[in-house]
C-alpha cells in the first residue's frame, strides 16, 4: 500500500475516534451562576416534584426559567413563584424552590428569597456544589 493510502486510513481512524468521543461526551448548559462549594452536603437523587430554580447574581437580580429571565425585584420574583405554584397545583405536583446564589452573592439576597418562599409556603433549599474534600478535616 502507498503512503497516501496509509495516511487516508490514519485520517479515517482519527475521525472515527473523534466522532466516538463526541457521541459519548456529556453535553451540559453553561450556567452564569457559580455555586459555593461544600464537602459536608451528602449527594442524593433528585426528588419527583416540580423544581423551580432561582439563581441569584452578585448584583441581586434573580434568574429564573433556566436563567433565561432576569427579575430585578422581589415583587417580580414573588409573582413568578406564585404563578409557578399555581401551575404545579393544577397538575397535582408538589413544589420545591432551589435557591442558587452565585458564590460571591451576599447572603442577604438568598435570605430574602427564602423569606418569599416562606410567605408562599414553598419548600426551599440552598444549592451548593459538592467538592472532593479530606473527610471534613
Amino acid at each position: 500500500m502507498s503512503k497516501g493510502g496509509n495516511i487516508l486510513r490514519l485520517i479515517d481512524i482519527v475521525l472515527i475516534l473523534l466522532f466516538g468521543f463526541i457521541s459519548i461526551s456529556e453535553v451540559s448548559q453553561r450556567s452564569r451562576i457559580r455555586l459555593a462549594e461544600s464537602t459536608e452536603t451528602p449527594q442524593s437523587p433528585p426528588d419527583q416534584e416540580a423544581i423551580i430554580v432561582v439563581g441569584i447574581s452578585p448584583e441581586g437580580s434573580y434568574l429564573v426559567g433556566n436563567e433565561s429571565n432576569a427579575l430585578t425585584s422581589l415583587q417580580e420574583l414573588q409573582d413568578y413563584l406564585l404563578g409557578e405554584k399555581r401551575k404545579a397545583v393544577q397538575t397535582n405536583k408538589s413544589v420545591r424552590v432551589r435557591v442558587r446564589p452565585n458564590w460571591n452573592t451576599p447572603i442577604e439576597h438568598a435570605m430574602m428569597v427564602a423569606a418569599v418562599c416562606d410567605q408562599l409556603q414553598l419548600a426551599k433549599g440552598l444549592d451548593v456544589r459538592r467538592i472532593a474534600g479530606n473527610g471534613g478535616n
